[in-house]
């Protein structure tokens, strides 16, 4: 039986791609119907934009779904304490330096946003990265500082 003081990961990472899903479906709808409403170039690009990270959101869970499943059926028992207190520090590791590239990318789209601010296209784009990467970075350190604890 499980130590109840050892975190599950394997759970965390289905709640990861659950809240991972969630958010990439409604970027592309979203952001579809933006670039689709012709509002101009601000509003199509930023729509373009988070349209993209919606779909490239979409394509992780299912390549990290299937990694998961191997990783499991690799391990005599992927739920013994050793096991789970191994994929608990990878995960955590992993979500962490999600969290440092997260703020890169706000910090690098507010940079272009600022300085592409005369050319409404470009400005729209650099917005879209900075609002998807503040929900990345949000999402990761919830569940970086959360996957360490049961």
């Amino acid at each position: 039986m499980p130590d109840p003081r050892v975190p599950d990961p394997w759970a965390r990472q289905h709640a990861l791609a659950r809240s991972t899903t969630a958010w990439g479906a409604a970027s592309v709808v979203a952001g579809l119907g933006l670039a689709a409403a012709r509002r101009g170039p601000f509003v199509t690009a930023f729509g373009r934009q988070n349209a993209g990270w919606g779909a490239v959101d979409l394509a992780i869970v299912v390549v990290a779904e299937r990694l998961q499943r191997l990783r499991m059926a690799q391990l005599p028992d992927p739920y013994s304490d050793d096991a789970l207190a191994a994929e608990s520090r990878t995960l955590r590791r992993v979500l962490w330096a999600n969290v440092a590239l997260d703020a890169a990318y706000v910090a690098g789209g507010a940079a272009l946003w600022r300085w592409r601010r005369d050319r409404p296209g470009a400005a729209g784009a650099s917005a879209g990265i900075v609002v998807q990467g503040a929900f990345l970075l949000l999402h990761d350190a919830h569940h970086a500082y959360w996957s360490g604890r049961r």
